[in-house]
């Protein structure tokens, strides 16, 4: 519940009817208010930040990750009994609640197959028992030899399988569409993995059209409009031409032209195994696949860029990322598309808290995505006006727009008003830019004194756990939860 001295503006209207209504009474009012802004000083990103940096997978997160990838096989959230399709969400509910409870966000990706799953007790298939069957009588379910054994596949195109998926999709989205705790969907399902490729299955008959695929991230896009989508390859099921991100799952390895740039690193990759394709496919793959649509380098502006590490680069002659050739290329790739959080790290392994290499680490943790900072405060006491700036100096917007809360102290720290302008756009504040937000200090409604002036974005996940990661400013006069003094005011 949220506390009763919570004020909101619920709209322009009556924003500009409050602003009227507090000048008008500011102006007869015989109190006299004396605002003092504080003179805010800039620091280094500060990590732990939400939805960006190294996330980890799901219950295995560094100290300094903000993020948890959850993968849920589809037999683990879809229910398929006497022919109806339904959501089993008690694994999904409690893993983001601990999610939340760690202080973390989630990326979500459900995933029908995994090849790495194939074993004599497995077949790397996990679809519901009857669905599986159903499909199985109509000769949609087929098998091939992997490293580990038979791996099972469907045929993709099955239209009954289709069907389900969309289903599944609607149910998702009636249910968690805008759920505080989840940073972003990963559309998953097809292909291995849920990565939208199907190197280990051998009949190409099974491979989706672009028509089915387009079915699919279609039912995404019209279930999901407050939570952010990401898919795996745009120029799959024309996917380039709806309001989705997108993630590489093999960062660094083929994902842009620095081979061109910098011989060492194209030295180091002649050395590797180049299996998973060319060096720069995710490159080619935002630039436009060679003509096929327009290129979308601007799409970060929107939509969040993510990834994971390729296991390759954990092999020789590959280092540490946190210096020489594999840092410069870490940077370059992370800068090149405006990467907000990337996964992996863990397997690499994070360099003890004490070394110079560790200090590398939480910098190049602090260059993903947004670098929020409070540029300037003025005020101006004959109005009670305080106007904060803020600014972006990193490579992408916040995502989101977590409402912006003022809240007012007392001389003994007793939280006395609190004021929410929920029509700043944080997720609006492109890097290099600056938005300003106006706050009345209510003087009519408190008793003279002193009083202190805070500001926070409240993490909509608070109603999850109060344990929830608060978005910290790169600025001093950081107080707790968030919270940053912005001024001191007497009330006489």
């Amino acid at each position: 519940m949220r506390n009763k001295f919570i004020h909101r503006a619920a709209s322009a209207v009556v924003s500009l009817a409050l602003v009227f209504s507090l000048l008008t009474l500011s102006s007869c009012n015989i109190r006299k208010v004396t605002i003092n802004a504080t003179d805010f000083t800039r620091t280094e990103a500060p990590i732990p930040n939400p939805m960006k940096g190294f996330a980890g997978f799901f219950g295995k997160t560094d100290p300094d990750s903000s993020m948890e990838y959850i993968g849920l096989r589809f037999s683990d959230i879809y229910t398929y009994e006497n022919g109806q399709g339904g959501l089993n969400t008690a694994a999904l509910a409690n893993m983001l609640f601990e999610t939340a409870d760690n202080g973390h966000t989630a990326i979500l990706r459900v995933y029908m197959l995994n090849p790495g799953r194939v074993s004599a007790e497995e077949n790397g298939l996990f679809l519901p028992e009857e669905l599986y069957s159903e499909l199985k009588s109509r000769g949609e379910i087929y098998s091939n030899q992997v490293s580990g054994g038979l791996l099972e596949y469907p045929d993709f195109n099955s239209e009954k399988l289709i069907e389900c998926m969309i289903e599944f999709i609607h149910l998702l989205g009636e249910e968690y569409d805008g759920h505080p705790v989840i940073a972003v969907i990963q559309m998953g399902l097809y292909g291995s993995w849920g990565e939208w490729n199907m190197s280990e299955c051998r009949n190409t008959n099974c491979c989706m059209t672009n028509l089915n695929l387009s079915r699919i991230i279609e039912a995404y896009t019209f279930s999901f409009t407050k939570t952010k989508l990401m898919g795996r390859n745009p120029s799959l099921g024309h996917a380039y031409e709806y309001p989705i991100g997108y993630h590489d799952d093999n960062f660094m390895f083929n994902t842009s032209d620095y081979h061109k740039i910098n011989k060492d690193w194209r030295g180091l990759l002649r050395r590797q195994n180049y299996a998973y394709g060319t060096l720069q496919q995710f490159y080619d793959f935002i630039n436009g696949n060679g003509g096929s649509y327009e290129p979308l380098w601007d799409l970060w502006e929107t939509q969040m860029f993510g990834g994971e590490l390729s296991m390759q680069i954990y092999e020789e002659p590959f280092g540490p990322l946190w210096s020489g050739t594999e840092r410069k290329a870490l940077d370059y790739c992370i800068n090149q598309f405006h990467m907000s959080w990337l996964m992996g790290v863990g397997a690499g392994g994070v360099p003890e808290q004490t070394t110079e290499e560790y200090r590398e680490y939480c910098k190049v943790a602090g260059s993903f995505g947004y670098d929020i900072f409070i540029d300037s405060v003025t005020g101006k006491s004959r109005t009670a006006k305080i106007t904060t700036t803020f600014g972006n100096s990193g490579i992408a917007p916040f995502y989101y727009d977590w409402e912006l809360e003022y809240r007012i102290f007392d001389a003994k720290g007793n939280a006395v008003y609190a004021y929410r302008d929920n029509g700043f756009r944080l997720s609006g504040l492109l890097p290099g830019e600056t938005a300003e937000s106006t706050f009345f200090f209510p003087e009519d409604d408190l008793n003279p004194g002193e009083y202190s002036v805070r500001v926070r974005f409240v993490n909509p996940a608070e109603e999850i756990s109060r344990k929830v990661m608060p978005l910290r400013l790169s600025n001093n006069h950081e107080t707790r939860d968030g919270f940053y003094i912005i001024s001191s005011v007497t009330v006489k």
